[in-house]
């Protein structure tokens, strides 16, 4: 039976983000070493916290993001780093944006405040496309836990059983199935168009 909503991981499934790029990218308007920053937001926790809902509003988790590497940090500079580690992928935008003709579709990200309210600078090809965008600070969980998509299926007010979710990790997919999702492991864009067609979409 065809799902009556599709869910699709942001990062990794309709844009390739590169960390790497990004670290160089904020080394370039902090002065501070891509070790440095990595060591001070991912490996430290900060940015598992802030997906979490540890720093619910945009600007509180963008002071404590510069306070931690030790140099304030702009919204646009934040932005600018942000979107240079994202390249979209044409292919899948259109192909969701197909999907999109013929049933509900959503975006369910691992990510924080800022992310969010800054989507239609960070990725206007997506916001183009999707109306409805989901991150787990909103739900103080994050994939896979099978709490976070039950508390994104009350969100959205919808059944599990109804809904099919598109993620390049694993381990994110099969929380989505113990929370009665159907689920695709994301690995390429060949790979996700036949079980498209599988499931009933004109791809």
């Amino acid at each position: 039976m065809r799902p009556e909503a599709v869910i699709f991981d942001m990062d990794d499934v309709l844009c390739r983000y590169d960390l790497g790029r990004r670290l160089r990218a904020l080394s370039r308007i902090t002065g501070k070493t891509p070790r440095d920053i990595r060591a001070a937001i991912w490996d430290s926790g900060f940015e598992d916290m802030a997906d979490t809902g540890g720093y619910p509003d945009p600007a509180q988790y963008l002071d404590e993001f510069g306070r931690r590497i030790g140099h304030p940090i702009t919204r646009a500079e934040w932005i600018e780093a942000r979107r240079e580690a994202m390249q979209p992928w044409p292919d899948m935008l259109a192909l969701a944006e197909r999907i999109g003709g013929q049933a509900r579709i959503a975006i369910y990200s691992n990510n924080g405040p800022l992310t969010k309210a800054s989507l239609g600078e960070l990725f206007p090809a997506l916001c183009a496309v999707f109306s409805e965008h989901y991150h787990s600070y909103e739900f103080g969980l994050k994939k896979p836990d099978p709490a976070s998509f039950a508390r994104l299926m009350e969100r959205m007010g919808t059944e599990s059983g109804q809904c099919w979710f598109i993620d390049d990790k694993r381990s994110n997919v099969a929380g989505a199935r113990l929370a009665g999702l159907r689920g695709h492991h994301f690995r390429s864009y060949e790979q996700l168009v036949p079980e498209v067609r599988d499931l009933g979409f004109s791809a």
